[in-house]
């Protein structure tokens, strides 16, 4: 088994720090409905419909980012609005595959289903502001403030990329448009397509399995 370890959400490396596992042998996308999550236990719960569910797992995730990090934060924002687009987008195809669940699910279930960003993530001991696992491939993505790129900046990308890392560069003042249509247009094609290879869409608040599902009604 190949294991992929992800530190995140940390200006630096913090042992016992939030963390992922990945078996990237089995390439299995790294999605929202995947766990472990850390939460304070001492703040509000999720809520019961699936948006107030997107909307605690993108608060949870703005949060994990630097406090003083306008644009990573803005592109976690924004990240979850893509989302909400694709979901509307795909409305009608979404809605005859859930019709064939036999009512257990509803459509805005299979949001959940959406890639998982990690914010502040530690590849090969290199903070990127956003890493996703999309089953086949590493994907780093930083918000990137001019187009002027230092000696130190082109090493670092060069030592991701002989990491078989994909780099993603978005300039903030992409993200300050405000636009996931824009957001749709840099990311790779897969990102779009999460609801598509999934046979059953669940919940990251409870144990997975039939009838684990999101039964709340989504204000897509």
């Amino acid at each position: 088994m190949a294991v992929l370890a992800i530190p995140y959400g940390t200006a630096g490396h913090q042992p016992g720090g939030p963390a992922v596992t990945i078996d990237t042998d089995a390439r299995d996308p790294l999605r929202l409905n995947d766990g472990p999550y850390s939460y304070d236990d001492g703040i509000q719960g999720p809520g019961a419909s699936a948006a107030e569910r997107l909307a605690f797992l993108r608060d949870h995730l703005t949060e994990l980012c630097d406090m003083w990090a306008k644009r990573p934060r803005q592109f976690v924002d924004l990240y979850f609005r893509f989302i909400t687009r694709i979901m509307e987008r795909d409305r009608a195809r979404i809605e005859d595959k859930v019709g064939r669940l036999g009512g257990l699910f509803t459509p805005g279930d299979f949001a959940f289903s959406a890639l998982r960003p990690l914010p502040r993530a530690h590849l090969q001991d290199i903070r990127v502001d956003f890493a996703f696992w999309t089953g086949s491939a590493l994907v780093a993505i930083d918000i990137t403030s001019d187009d002027s790129r230092s000696a130190t900046w082109e090493k670092r990308r060069t030592a991701l990329i002989a990491a078989d890392v994909q780099t993603i560069e978005i300039p903030g003042s992409m993200i300050a448009r405000d636009d996931p249509a824009i957001l749709e247009s840099l990311l790779p094609r897969d990102f779009a397509g999460f609801w598509q290879d999934e046979t059953l869409p669940s919940s990251p608040f409870k144990a997975l399995g039939l009838g684990d599902g999101l039964t709340g009604t989504p204000d897509f």
